[in-house]
């Protein structure tokens, strides 16, 4: 009871009053805002891919592009969801029809027979520099921001976290090279990308805690 009362008079003596964050749509633009220049930066080392006037008028490569984004996106969305008590369960799973649907694609322009393929490195996957860069740079900026909020589920947090930057960067990276384009070889990015956020998500309990002050 003694130390309840010291810190009830501890919040009252501080006149100061928290500031309260913005709606998660806002928090979700302003990481895009941010990520954007990472995507430009790449595309201007490694220039646009020599097709991209040509790919650009396929529907399903823009309804990839959109999707990869989207699943980015919604991701990112869920993610910053958790870090506010209280919101919406929907905000939490608007991420996996979107997923649902950019899975369908390839699995339709797979074919009957999607073919062999045989991995034998990281690069055959994805470009050593640009995914590293846009993934790991737009994890970042959203674990910043999440950081702000309350850290209520470290763990998915991070998951989100991990999907919504590996979505981005395979979006970025298609506008940069057409050595990806594969529909089997996309099936094994995205089972790649998902399959990270389970296997590093633990690591949220020591990237999001809470603060001691």
């Amino acid at each position: 009871m003694t130390d309840t009362t010291r810190l009830i008079g501890q919040l009252a003596a501080h006149n100061d009053g928290v500031r309260r964050l913005p709606h998660p749509r806002w928090r979700l633009l302003r990481w895009l805002c941010l990520c954007l220049p990472l995507v430009l930066i790449m595309v201007g080392i490694e220039g646009v891919r020599p097709d991209l006037m040509l790919v650009v008028r396929q529907p399903l490569w823009l309804a990839q592009q959109g999707l990869a984004l989207g699943t980015a996106l919604a991701a990112a969305y869920a993610g910053i969801s958790f870090s506010v008590p209280g919101r919406e369960r929907w905000a939490k799973l608007v991420w996996l029809p979107i997923l649902g649907f950019w899975l369908s694609v390839i699995g339709i322009s797979l074919g009957p027979m999607g073919g062999a393929m045989v991995v034998t490195g990281f690069s055959e996957i994805f470009c050593p520099l640009c995914f590293p860069v846009i993934s790991i740079g737009s994890a970042c900026l959203l674990a910043w921001d999440m950081r702000r909020a309350a850290p209520i589920a470290p763990v998915r947090m991070m998951g989100l976290l991990l999907v919504a930057g590996g979505s981005l960067a395979l979006f970025g990276e298609r506008l940069i090279h057409d050595g990806f384009e594969a529909p089997l070889l996309m099936l094994v990015q995205i089972l790649a990308i998902l399959a990270a956020g389970p296997l590093l998500a633990p690591l949220g309990r020591a990237v999001f805690r809470w603060k001691r002050g």
